[in-house]
């Protein structure tokens, strides 16, 4: 038998198919540790970084853009503002920059430092190192204008059908906003009650009932309160609108529908829940002049005093309207005795 070539060839072959593979993998080694043996230098910029969104229009929010750069290796450095491939503005030309993070700043002015328009625009970075060059740019909207409230009615609860919350608010905006509403007295600054911010839809009201408590949930002091509602957008673009309301956990109703000089009023009060005031309960009634009507007018609606308070107990007081003046142009002010509830009481109707 002939079997020791057949053998031979057999080996040979085994012999070239190792050799061969071995040889792919010295080569797929070589391939993997290559970089590590001649690692990559990084480029001559490790790191750039802009503002995406500004408002450059002095309100104090978001007013000015940065530019953070790190340059790996000293570098002469360009960064311009463009505008469809046009430059706006160049923040540095070409200036030589040493190893290391810096950062400059646009505050919204093309060259002739006028403000730019809205709009989306580009910030380009050159660099350049030797032979070594970097060029890349970032998108940046300027956004100045404010998102446009719709509607905005406030209700008192002293002036409105019986139901719930001191002040009910109601408030819509043209454009997809972020929305804070606040309570404050007429001549405070700061808040006694804040909701928000929450986000609102365009055209889509956000209504608001508010008890008449304070953050802590105690009843604030009766009497006239402004509420303001404030929406911004994204580049803190803000605009506010406020009204009035009338704080009393009271509310009434005269005695005469349409009364006339000299009648001798009573009133019929409840809270503005509608739960009737116990007929007991001392009250004060007072006349003052009709100067405005809460969340339509704006300032306080009650002018100078008419006349002495009258007191007595709520189901049997009343009050002689002076003569020679419209009831029309009054308001009769109801107030508990230990001055915890106050309603605000139209006399002849009127707005």
């Amino acid at each position: 038998m002939t079997t020791a070539p057949t053998d031979g060839r057999d080996r040979a072959r085994r012999t070239v198919v190792a050799t061969a593979m071995l040889a792919l993998f010295v080569v797929a080694l070589g391939v993997f540790l290559l970089p590590f043996a001649f690692p990559t230098p990084p480029p001559i910029v490790t790191r750039f970084q802009a503002t995406a969104l500004f408002s450059p229009n002095d309100d104090g929010r978001r007013d000015g853009a940065r530019v953070n750069i790190r340059l790996h290796e000293p570098s002469r450095v360009t960064v311009e503002i463009l505008r469809d491939g046009e430059t706006v503005i160049a923040l540095l030309d070409d200036i030589a920059r040493p190893r290391g993070f810096f950062s400059t700043q646009w505050d919204g002015t093309d060259s002739l430092g006028r403000r730019v328009p809205d709009g989306t625009y580009a910030i380009k970075l050159r660099a350049r190192s030797g032979d070594k060059q970097f060029n890349t740019t970032r998108n940046i909207v300027v956004d100045t204008t404010a998102p446009r409230p719709a509607q905005m009615t406030v209700v008192s609860g002293t002036l409105a059908d019986a139901g719930p919350g001191e002040c009910r608010v109601t408030y819509s905006s043209r454009d997809a906003a972020s929305l804070v509403l606040e309570a404050r007295r007429i001549n405070g600054s700061e808040p006694v009650r804040r909701l928000g911010a929450r986000p609102i839809r365009p055209d889509t009201p956000t209504r608001w009932i508010w008890n008449g408590n304070d953050a802590t949930g105690s009843p604030v002091a009766p009497g006239l309160y402004v509420i303001s509602a404030a929406i911004s957008d994204a580049a803190r673009n803000r605009a506010t609108r406020e009204r009035t309301c009338w704080v009393g956990y009271l509310a009434g109703t005269p005695s005469i529908a349409r009364p006339a000089p000299r009648d001798r009023v009573a009133v019929d009060l409840r809270a503005t829940t509608g739960a009737a005031l116990p007929p007991a309960t001392p009250v004060s009634l007072t006349l003052r002049r009709r100067t405005g009507v809460p969340g339509v007018t704006g300032g306080d609606p009650l002018g100078a005093q008419i006349g002495r308070p009258v007191r007595g107990r709520a189901g049997s007081v009343r009050i002689t309207l002076p003569p020679g003046i419209n009831p029309a142009s009054l308001w009769l002010v109801a107030t508990t005795l230990d001055a915890r509830s106050s309603a605000l009481i139209r006399l002849g109707g009127g707005g």
